[in-house]
């Protein structure tokens, strides 16, 4: 399967809100969002502190606290493939105070899941894009692989002896590596974690041998593990020596997280609207931009309508891996 990555950001403008509540996407009108917020608010993330998600909703969480004048918190409830996290705020009062942070797997996990709890079309409502961010595939220095061609060579000579951490099913660090697996042909071990953060400690400690990640980036300038590879189309601008996955002989490898804002179903469209454009705000200041470079994040600059455009192009990218692979909860 060839996945063209998304030339969506400079193009969505002016697109139209294909669901996720139609309604997030009309002006705002009532003098609501004057008064929000007027207590603190939660950004409720799916997996653990430490890791990339949390990494860069801890720097929003900060800037909108700047803003607004009123607190945001960042409040951590992973397990579940994300379920934890989107039920607490799918059932939290809808007025803006209380936000989840959402990245691939909320979109995915309609395609993994024989019944969820949740729509992600019609039980929420787009915020904003907060970052886009590549992952790097890293391995331990006893690893014998120095460049992707031999990770493959290596795992087609050992089917299933790697194993390789990732962050859920459905997650971006689990579906970059099984992009590649199913380009390649190989077959690997995959080692679920309810963050990027625990999933170091195996990977530092050699218990497991590989993972697709985006803060992995001290580590790997103090030699404690070693890149074999970006996953977007372009270098990392911090890593101009590592070559992109596609660069070493598969061109049509593209793999890219995203992580996001989105409400609960209801939330006043005057207050979405400005949650989301404080959000742009936030992430266009120049501080904010440097502070994303240093951890390889890409700031989104997206409203309502144009972050539902962007998930759903996301699960057209994505939804055809996921069946063909037969990606399931375990698998």
């Amino acid at each position: 399967m060839v996945i063209k990555r998304r030339a969506l950001l400079g193009g969505l403008a002016g697109a139209p809100a294909l669901g996720l509540n139609q309604a997030s996407a009309q002006p705002a009108a009532s003098d609501s969002a004057g008064r929000f917020p007027d207590r603190p608010v939660r950004f409720v993330v799916a997996y653990a502190a430490g890791g990339a998600a949390d990494n860069q909703n801890r720097l929003a969480a900060q800037k909108l606290t700047e803003i607004w004048g009123k607190q945001v918190i960042v409040e951590n409830k992973p397990g579940g493939n994300t379920l934890i996290a989107t039920e607490t705020v799918m059932r939290a009062p809808a007025d803006g105070h209380t936000l989840l942070s959402v990245s691939l797997p909320f979109a995915l996990n309609p395609l993994m899941f024989d019944r969820l709890p949740y729509d992600p079309f019609h039980d929420f409502m787009p915020v904003g894009l907060i970052s886009t961010i590549p992952n790097i595939l890293v391995v331990h220095p006893s690893f014998p692989a120095r460049n992707v061609a031999e990770f493959v060579a290596y795992a087609k000579a050992n089917p299933q002896k790697i194993a390789v951490a990732h962050t859920g099913i459905g997650s971006v660090t689990h579906l970059s590596g099984e992009l590649l697996y199913d380009i390649a042909g190989i077959e690997v071990t995959t080692v679920a974690y309810t963050g990027s953060a625990p999933a170091h400690i195996d990977v530092l400690s050699g218990r497991v041998q590989a993972m697709f990640d985006s803060s992995m980036l001290p580590h790997i300038a103090a030699g404690r593990v070693r890149a074999l590879g970006v996953t977007s189309k372009q270098r990392v601008a911090l890593l101009p020596d590592v070559p992109t996955i596609a660069e070493q002989g598969f061109p049509d490898y593209d793999a890219v997280a995203f992580y996001g804002l989105v409400a609960p179903r209801g939330t006043p469209p005057e207050i979405v609207e400005k949650i989301s454009a404080d959000l742009r705000t936030a992430v266009q200041q120049p501080e904010t931009q440097e502070r994303m470079k240093t951890l390889t994040f890409l700031p989104g600059n997206t409203t309502p309508a144009q972050f539902d455009q962007f998930i759903r192009n996301e699960v057209s990218l994505w939804g055809d891996l996921v069946k063909r692979r037969k990606i399931q909860p375990g698998s």
